[in-house]
């Protein structure tokens, strides 16, 4: 990958390089742009975009993130989905800051922070599996659903 990355900024040395993934696949493109951001050019602009993302690793990790990648990662999170808030912060594990939550009523906003516990944002809406909503998983994220069938 990094070769294959780095032989298109050398083609293109003014582009920037956007890494997409979804649910377990969210969690790959973040550690992929980390990997990216600490190994390419440091004036090559390194964003990560995810869907449903799970959390990735614990508040040093989360943290590291933040840094390298300042206000470069979105991770957006649909309703009541449970994978953004697996696993859990009791057992250690932190989501980088960048979230945007879709709200039951459709509207998206920023949720500032690592796991911002207002009620608006994924780590403050569900607040327990009991009140999660597995159907939320797939979106719709901006009238598109993600379908995975084999």
């Amino acid at each position: 990958m990094l070769q294959a990355v780095g032989g298109l900024i050398q083609s293109y040395p003014h582009a920037s390089v956007t890494i997409v993934g979804y649910s377990l696949g969210g969690a790959v493109a973040l550690l992929d742009g980390v990997l990216l951001r600490m190994l390419l050019d440091p004036t090559t602009q390194v964003r990560v975009v995810t869907y449903g993302m799970p959390r990735v690793g614990n508040d040093v990790f989360a943290g590291m993130v933040d840094s390298l990648l300042p206000g470069s990662v979105k991770h957006v999170n649909n309703k009541r989905d449970p994978v953004p808030v697996v696993p859990a912060i009791s057992l250690g594990y932190r989501k980088v800051a960048g979230e945007v939550h879709i709200q039951d009523n459709g509207g998206w906003i920023s949720c500032p922070g690592q796991d911002n516990a207002d009620s608006r944002c994924s780590a403050g809406t569900v607040t327990s599996i009991n009140n999660a909503q597995f159907s939320d998983h797939p979106g719709p994220y901006n009238g598109i659903m993600i379908n995975c069938n084999s």
